[in-house]
């Protein structure tokens, strides 16, 4: 049973909105409920923050909107649907007492181009081994250091800093690159079962070009390549991407409506609901991580004859 906290409700229960019955004895109050309170932090159906004023009631937990229009979508889910999304959103929450510790973190939001790596470009330790990873912005480019004395250390010779970055992005995204052309020239990035590619980074995104000459033309208009080699990603990822589940909430992908998907890494990652991207983008290495053994046990599967799995 949902119960309405907004004003609008009386009109759309009038007019009869998708599935939505509410009982007589059920009519719901005109209440204000605080932020805090509702279960999720992002909408369920636009993936945008919630507006602290929009809220509903299910099965006793309080669910919030960007805005007063998604009400109406979400109260034509079956309930299946909305039990799912009640789920993935505690398994999203943290206790109270660190959440209130993590707001007060000016690094701890993501910036730039995530950074997928899960050591540190400095000391080599795993993110998270000394306490919450520290993240830095620059020039477009997330950075995640195990703590604030490496920070001093990067910054120090940034060019040497990200030249190691580079390296280990490279060697971990090119299985994954799904383009066997230049994107500017058209040229071929083999021949004779020679790599003759330039491998280019361009904020956290391995792109393979076929000479140097070409990284200038990429970054003319960057968005536009990046969004042709997005779609060729999808196109070699989703038929054969590797879990049924949501990498976040672990459910059904499909359960809660069609998969969200976002490009991460040259890596297709798929979501049950909006709501899973931003613990992903907490510790996107974690969930990466998984992907990737999915990927790998394909493949092998693949080798042994069962299917073709090409990326």
């Amino acid at each position: 049973m949902i119960a309405r906290k907004n004003p609008l409700f009386a009109v759309l229960a009038v007019v009869g909105i998708g599935c939505l019955a509410v009982p007589a004895s059920a009519q719901p109050t005109t209440t204000t409920a605080p932020a805090d309170e509702a279960i999720n932090t992002t909408c369920p159906m636009s993936g945008k923050a919630i507006d602290g004023q929009t809220f509903v009631t299910y099965e006793g937990k309080t669910v919030g909107f960007c805005c007063g229009g998604c009400e109406a979508p979400f109260a034509a889910w079956d309930n299946g649907r909305k039990d799912q999304f009640v789920l993935a959103s505690f398994k999203q929450r943290v206790p109270a007492d660190q959440d209130d510790k993590k707001q007060t973190k000016p690094n701890d939001e993501p910036k730039g181009d995530l950074y997928t790596l899960a050591t540190c470009p400095i000391s080599g330790k795993l993110l998270g081994s000394m306490g919450d990873a520290i993240v830095k912005e620059y020039d477009g480019r997330e950075v995640r250091f195990c703590c604030n004395g490496c920070v001093g250390r990067f910054e120090a010779d940034k060019k040497a800093g990200f030249k190691k970055i580079d390296e280990q992005l490279v060697k971990v995204q090119v299985h994954y690159y799904p383009l066997d052309t230049c994107i500017i020239s058209g040229n071929p990035l083999v021949e004779d079962g020679e790599d003759i590619s330039v491998n280019y980074v361009y904020k956290n995104r391995l792109v393979r070009l076929c000479c140097t000459g070409c990284i200038k033309m990429f970054n003319k208009d960057a968005a536009a390549h990046l969004k042709k080699i997005d779609a060729a990603i999808v196109a070699k990822q989703r038929d054969r991407y590797p879990l049924e589940t949501c990498v976040v909430a672990e459910g059904p992908l499909g359960s809660m409506g069609e998969p969200v998907e976002i490009i991460v890494g040259n890596r297709l990652v798929r979501f049950c609901c909006a709501g899973c991207k931003p613990k992903f983008e907490k510790n996107p290495a974690q969930y990466l991580a998984v992907i990737d053994a999915a990927w790998k046990a394909k493949h092998t599967e693949a080798a042994r004859g069962t299917q073709d799995t090409k990326r």
